[in-house]
């Protein structure tokens, strides 16, 4: 009892180590699988946020070069810059006031500059610079370019502070070797451009930044008191790519950093976002994982016990009936179970197969030597066999079509009478009839030294293939090797019987010499020989390649041992039921029975049409299930767009994600469905919803409708939103008001 539980303990701590360790593995992968797409995801949302960031930017420069270039060319502007003249006209109050205005308008705007020719001529200044400051800002109208507007650069006010301000300018130098007529010089506060750029309310987890090529912050929205590592802002400065995101680990607590280069304005826009908050998400789901694992694990330990306990009993009894069928009851009182069976089973396994033997060996000769087994020609007895010294082979001779089973009498006849006659001076030719559709024939030479001519043996037995084929007999024949040893008919006639199972792989071929198959690889086929087959059932468009596919495979089944080359073409018609089934369990004894189908086959034509109509068939099944599944798949994903719209971490990998698809099939299916691709049908649903709230919920200001339609950033929701319907929310919202009004 004692060696007995220690097999049943065997058990239950294998499959509960097997099924823990799988448990832990699995649950380790799916924790850093979905960590790396929560960060991935958390990056790509800052990436959106920092590219309309950059956007918004350009489109404030853009507004400040425009006034700078209308100025430029208004006439008493041009005029005051071309004289100089700075005394009181009406001229002097228009350009003046123009300027003044556009200041008020665009805070952000600070300082406004007309200069000359020699000198700075007109100047409006929120924030006085220093003569010094003037004398190089004129120094730099007057040599610099259009193309350089705008510039950065250090500048110090009137009370010595110094100030980094952003300078967009108008003059005539389209080139440096052209002439100065004077220029318009517009300052941008960027402090104050900072509150119009960024949104975000201090406090938030996500921060931003704008940096120049030297890392130095020049805009940034709410820091909530603490300012950007410096380390952090020198390797953003110092990275390679124009996009990116890297973890930074400084002082504080690890910090998740994503970039995008402005190449054209040579600054870096950043945002900084706690990495504890990035995958937040995941390390909720921890707890949760840790405890599912535990459960499971304890789940796994109980299907063990009673797995171990289903297995036992039948082994346990089969073990006990060999041990005492072999009578020996020594081995019960030494060694374990498995050892003890072990040692049983192979001197059970050689008793076995020497009484194999005697049996073979005794029931082979009385069929193949017996009176009753008398050859057609009985002038040659059968004892003459090999009785000199001399060698011969045996031919088997087999119907390819078993079903045609009249006239195969005249067929073997006409058959061995072509053996007769071919090999009439060189072998007595011997037949044997051991079942229908089956003739045996043994050709022993008449004299020594009769088949030593090889080339003219083969030829022969060629010779006779060739003409049964011509008379359209569908026969084949599997020819053994030579031997002069008496002992070895058996074998030689096993050689024989062998070899037709080639005729199957070989087009056009009805003859098969066992020397030939001695070379063969007996190696396995590999499953890169199945492959095409295999993509051609899968992919639609490759179909009509079917026929050659499987032909190719069977001319480089030639080469492989029969065994080998029935086991690739079994599993290959288990693949295709398994494909035809999509996810559906398919039983083990499938492979054995298709096994056996293939080994009774005989001809090739046979085993190519099988072979194609169960391609045909499989392909056919995937068909109409992937017309079902697709349409289906796609509905489930709209209803689930139209529910999780407003979710702004919804994204295409995300969703591909969750229904197992790859994002770009999953792209075709909404984008046939819904006639526009994800990114468009998401900003559909999520601006039709920001319209309605628009004007039905006042009190929430266009930040607020933005968040709750999906959005991250208010200022991306207002380009959308404008190059959907023509006009900013805030207009939108206006229009209705003013609307409503007027009908009331």
């Amino acid at each position: 009892m004692g060696k007995r539980k220690r097999l049943y303990t065997r058990f239950f701590m294998s499959l509960t180590a097997i099924s823990v360790c799988c448990i832990l593995v699995l649950a380790v992968v799916i924790f850093y699988w979905y960590r790396n797409i929560t960060i991935d995801n958390v990056n790509k949302a800052n990436q959106n946020v920092l590219v309309n960031t950059e956007t918004v930017f350009i489109n404030y420069k853009e507004i400040v070069q425009n006034y700078a270039m209308d100025f430029y060319r208004n006439p008493n502007i041009n005029a005051l810059m071309m004289n100089g003249d700075t005394s009181w006209s009406d001229q002097l109050y228009s350009a003046l006031s123009q300027i003044r205005g556009a200041l008020v308008v665009n805070q952000y705007m600070e300082n406004a500059y007309i200069m000359g020719v020699k000198e700075p001529v007109a100047m409006f200044e929120n924030l006085p610079l220093s003569p010094e400051s003037k004398l190089e800002l004129f120094s730099r109208m007057r040599n610099n370019v259009i193309v350089e507007s705008p510039f950065l650069w250090e500048a110090t006010l009137n009370n010595g502070t110094p100030i980094t301000l952003l300078t967009v300018f108008y003059n005539d130098r389209a080139f440096a070797d052209s002439e100065y007529n004077g220029a318009v010089a517009l300052t941008v506060n960027l402090g104050k451009l900072q509150n119009n750029l960024f949104t975000q309310k201090e406090g938030e987890a996500t921060r931003y930044a704008v940096l120049d090529g030297s890392a130095s912050v020049l805009m940034h929205s709410a820091l909530s008191g603490t300012p950007l590592e410096e380390g952090m802002l020198k390797q953003v400065a110092a990275s390679s790519s124009e996009r990116g995101s890297f973890v930074y680990r400084g002082s504080g607590e690890p910090q998740l950093i994503t970039y995008v280069y402005s190449a054209a304005d040579k600054l870096w826009f950043v945002s900084e976002t706690s990495y504890k908050d990035s995958i937040r998400d995941i390390s909720n789901a921890r707890n949760l994982m840790t405890g599912l694992c535990l459960a499971l694990i304890i789940a796994a330990s109980i299907t063990a016990n009673l797995i171990s306990r289903q297995m036992y009993k039948p082994i346990g009894r089969l073990f006990g009936n060999i041990i005492h069928l072999s009578g020996n009851e020594e081995v019960l009182k030494t060694g374990g179970d498995f050892d003890t069976v072990s040692q049983e089973l192979e001197q059970i396994g050689v008793k076995l197969e020497q009484l194999k033997k005697e049996s073979d060996d005794s029931a082979l000769m009385r069929w193949l030597l017996s009176p009753r087994g008398a050859p057609e020609n009985s002038s040659t007895p059968l004892m003459s066999i090999a009785a000199s010294g001399g060698a011969f082979c045996v031919c088997v001779l087999t119907l390819l079509e078993s079903e045609q089973s009249e006239g195969s009498g005249q067929t073997f006849g006409e058959g061995i009478k072509q053996v007769e006659l071919a090999f009439f001076e060189l072998a007595a030719v011997q037949s044997f009839r051991p079942h229908q559709g089956t003739a045996v024939l043994i050709l022993s030479e008449l004299r020594s030294g009769s088949f030593d001519d090889y080339a003219l043996f083969r030829g022969k037995w060629e010779g006779i293939a060739a003409q049964l084929q011509d008379s359209g007999v569908c026969c084949a024949l599997g020819i053994s090797g030579l031997t002069d040893d008496l002992n070895l008919l058996r074998a030689k006639y096993n050689e024989a019987a062998d070899s037709l199972q080639y005729i199957k792989f070989h087009v056009q071929q009805n003859i098969i010499f066992a020397d030939d198959t001695i070379h063969l690889n007996s190696s396995p086929m590999p499953d890169s020989a199945l492959e095409p087959v295999l993509q051609a059932v899968r992919q639609t468009e490759l179909s009509g390649h079917i026929p050659q596919a499987v032909e190719r495979l069977l001319a480089v089944a030639c080469s492989y041992r029969a065994e080998s080359a029935t086991i690739a073409l079994s599993r290959l018609a288990f693949e295709l039921s398994r494909t035809a089934e999509l996810n559906a369990d398919v039983q083990q004894s499938g492979f054995l029975d298709n096994y056996q189908r293939i080994w009774q086959i005989q001809s090739y034509d046979k085993l190519l049409h099988w072979i194609v109509d169960s391609c045909y068939t499989a392909l056919e099944r995937i068909a109409g299930m992937r017309a079902v599944q697709t349409k289906s798949i796609a509905v489930e994903a709209i209803c689930y767009i139209r529910d999780h719209y407003d979710d702004s971490r919804l994204s295409l990998n995300a969703l591909a994600d969750k229904l197992s698809l790859s994002p770009a099939y999953l792209s075709r299916l909404i984008a046939d469905e819904v006639n526009c691709s994800f990114p468009d049908f998401v900003n559909l649903l999520r601006l039709e919803q920001a319209q309605m709230l628009l004007v039905t919920e006042l009190g929430l200001d266009i930040r607020e409708i933005a968040e709750k339609v999906g959005y991250n950033s208010s200022t991306y929701f207002t380009t959308q939103f404008k190059k959907r319907f023509g006009v900013t929310p805030s207009k939108w919202r206006m229009n209705h008001i003013l609307q409503q009004q007027e009908s009331s």
